[in-house]
């Protein structure tokens, strides 16, 4: 019982360093990070195709894979994230020409 204490006092003072941490690197607002997915060289590839772009603008699907800063970070940095996104968009627009 009394290790378990300890271990729940160490990880809780773990945590306040963590988020006190003055030498850690500020995360980039969601803006900028939205920003920065559109202008990556895979979107400008499928914003090129009109299909593909009205998926895009109206999916409202295609917004949840970029709808927070977590998720906006992950597909910057996430290829099988992007490769996800991409699949997504090219199907939609399929079904959208044979519908």
């Amino acid at each position: 019982m009394f290790l378990i204490g300890i271990l729940v006092v160490v990880a809780i003072l773990a945590e306040i360093i963590h988020r006190l941490n003055p030498w850690k690197k500020p995360e980039p607002p969601y803006e900028e990070l939205v920003a920065l997915i559109k202008q990556a060289d895979w979107y400008r590839e499928l914003w090129q195709v009109e299909a593909y772009r009205e998926v895009l603008e109206t999916d409202p699907h295609v917004h949840a894979f970029y709808a927070s800063p977590y998720e906006a970070k992950r597909l910057l940095e996430n290829r099988g994230f992007q490769l996800g996104l991409i699949d997504y968009v090219k199907e939609k627009a399929d079904k959208a020409k044979k519908g």
